[in-house]
């Protein structure tokens, strides 16, 4: 497992779980929305460590991992 503190708890920047991508973070845009953030981490594929949306992940075929809330945010059922 890595050390790198900017990871989320339970990633690792080499996808060691078999995942196409992990969470990065979150990016806010001038109008206060937010997106998710993923780093490609699918062995052997063109776009190896490209930070993407999720949109960009589904165009690719790679699964979209799930991501954690944003601070401050609450879940709706």
């Amino acid at each position: 497992m890595s050390n790198d503190s900017s990871l989320p708890e339970g990633t690792s920047p080499e996808g060691s779980q078999g995942e196409d991508a992990v969470f990065q973070g979150w990016q806010k845009t001038g109008s206060g929305e937010v997106f998710a953030l993923f780093n490609i981490t699918a062995p052997g594929h063109p776009a190896l460590g490209s930070t993407v949306t999720d949109k960009t992940l589904h165009k690719l075929h790679l699964h979209v991992p799930d991501a954690p809330l944003p601070a401050g945010l609450m879940k709706v059922r």
